[in-house]
């Protein structure tokens, strides 16, 4: 009888230790860590000293214990703290630069540093980081944007 309380105590003590580290110690602490390994020593402990099906038992009750933590963990007021679920919207003022960058397509400005094939230039005013077709463009030549992917510009000689 008191393998059983050995191998279940060092499970219950694991599930306590890492209800401690998420709720009471936020980070990633000792008590997490420790929580974890009482847990996979008690299940161990469990296949070591006790019959196959009561390991088992065992097993399958501590991955219950488990889902049902994570359940608890998710609908829980903290884990609403943990979780960012604020939506950014254009209408908030909030821009993506691949829609900022789109506009600087057919404008047309100066090289400001050597472009070998990425460097800097000067778009309506504005220093960007562009990338040429593939050659090189010396300094203070006349470029132009010809596409935008992503936060990428790419230019080419105007001549």
């Amino acid at each position: 009888m008191s393998v059983w309380f050995g191998t279940i105590g060092l499970i219950i003590l694991g599930f306590l230790l890492i209800l401690i580290e998420i709720f009471l110690v936020p980070g990633f602490n000792i008590f997490g860590v420790i929580g974890f390994i009482s847990i996979v020593a008690g299940i161990i402990a469990a296949y070591s000293t006790l019959t196959i099906w009561y390991a088992h038992l065992i097993l399958i009750g501590s991955l219950f214990a488990s889902i049902v933590l994570i359940r608890v963990l998710v609908r829980s007021r903290t884990w609403k703290k943990l979780v960012l679920e604020t939506e950014q919207s254009r209408e908030q003022g909030i821009e993506v630069q691949d829609v900022a960058y789109k506009k600087l397509i057919g404008k047309q400005g100066i090289s400001y540093t050597m472009l070998r094939p990425a460097g800097t230039a000067i778009l309506d005013g504005k220093k960007y980081d562009v990338v040429t077709e593939g050659g090189f463009i010396e300094r203070n030549k006349k470029i132009e944007v010809i596409k935008v992917e992503g936060n990428r510009i790419v230019v080419r000689s105007v001549i």
